[in-house]
């Protein structure tokens, strides 16, 4: 997937990497207790291939995968921080 953002910048995301990072309860944990991607190693394909995405308001993204995981929600905000090109890499680093 690659985003176009309004400042010119241009961000290209793997499935896999957007799936590794996905931010819902299921997957990162909630209350304490540690989310499913902190306890496993490898993903099966159908997890890490991006079936559909859609808008959600003016301000995230939620990305179905084929294995039917669909509820994370990418805001723009975290998008823009998951980019790892190497500008933005030098961004972070020079903070």
């Amino acid at each position: 997937m690659v985003i176009a953002w309004e400042d010119g910048h241009r961000s290209s995301y793997s499935a896999e990497r957007l799936r590794w990072a996905c931010p819902c309860a299921e997957c990162r944990g909630e209350a304490g207790v540690p989310g499913r991607l902190a306890r496993v190693k490898h993903l099966d394909p159908n997890e890490l291939r991006v079936q559909d995405v859609s808008l959600v308001g003016q301000y995230a993204l939620q990305v179905a995968f084929e294995s039917g995981h669909a509820t994370g929600l990418y805001t723009f905000v975290l998008l823009r921080a998951l980019c790892d090109c190497a500008e933005c890499q030098a961004r972070r680093a020079a903070k």
